[in-house]
């Protein structure tokens, strides 16, 4: 996951912290919650900066290790007190660290800003581990698989700790050759990279009859609905075989997705209902 091209902050940035819904049980249930501090920081590519952060009892705490965690960061008023999301790329239970890639897009968004002062010791609010959704159990099935630069570390974390027998075929969408070059390599599965921005309208093409598969996908929101649609409403995959997440959308900042998403889990509250009954892609962002 990754910030997004920034526009000027929307107000939902201080009321994402200071939200009841978001201080709530349901929401911070099994999350810990503290101050983690950054141990090193480097450009791994010209796209790409990888930050290892330490956690407070890491070990304590099993999720850390689980492919596709999330962590949020909680900036200071010095990047507008934004919040942001984060894949882990990699724990290290022994280090008590944990490892994060931060996708730069040359914008001046509070998280670019956020690296670009960075300094070895500096400390940032967090909230994590959360678990985000693996591909879904195969069974001898093809794993389908669409990523974005933004999705690759939930991809590399995800491939990293796969059944060496997954089979499949999957695109990633990203300029980066170098970052698309570090994701593990399994027998069965073949990965393509293809040019960002133009959707997989042709990959999709190229399942006609996807069959007896499960799909794997993360990255801009409406490539992702669109790669849903496919698969659950043309060819009728049953939900838990079709794992499909928005982490950003084109023309909006994060800080307004959250502010969207925001209001829709205080209305689930409101009725009853918890973080976890919310379909994101269906939300109107």
């Amino acid at each position: 996951m990754t910030d997004t091209q920034h526009q000027p902050a929307a107000t939902g940035t201080s009321q994402l912290i200071t939200s009841a819904a978001t201080q709530s049980e349901d929401h911070n249930r099994g999350l810990q919650l503290g101050t983690a501090t950054v141990e090193s920081f480097a450009d791994v590519t010209p796209e790409l900066a990888r930050v290892v952060v330490s956690i407070p009892d890491l070990a304590g705490e099993p999720n850390w290790v689980r492919p596709n965690v999330a962590l949020r960061f909680y900036l200071d008023e010095r990047f507008e007190s934004a919040t942001r999301v984060y894949t882990v790329r990699s724990a290290d239970v022994a280090a008590g660290t944990v490892e994060i890639d931060v996708v730069r897009h040359g914008a001046s968004s509070p998280m670019m800003l956020w690296l670009d002062t960075l300094t070895v010791g500096d400390t940032v609010k967090f909230g994590g581990p959360r678990p985000h959704f693996d591909i879904p159990d195969a069974r001898g099935r093809d794993a389908i698989i669409f990523a974005d630069a933004t999705s690759i570390p939930a991809l590399y974390a995800i491939l990293d700790q796969a059944d060496a027998g997954l089979t499949g075929r999957g695109w990633v969408a990203t300029s980066d050759e170098a970052a698309f070059a570090e994701l593990p390599v399994l027998p069965g599965l073949t990965l393509t990279r293809i040019a960002p921005g133009t959707g997989y309208v042709d990959q999709l093409a190229t399942l006609p009859h996807p069959g007896p598969v499960v799909v794997w996908g993360a990255g801009e929101r409406d490539e992702m609905r669109a790669v849903r649609s496919f698969f659950r409403n043309d060819h009728g995959l049953a939900k838990d075989d079709v794992a499909v997440f928005g982490y950003w959308k084109r023309g909006a900042t994060n800080t307004q997705i959250d502010t969207q998403r925001l209001q829709a889990y205080e209305v689930a509250l409101a009725e009853g209902r918890s973080v976890h009954d919310l379909d994101d892609l269906a939300l109107a962002i």
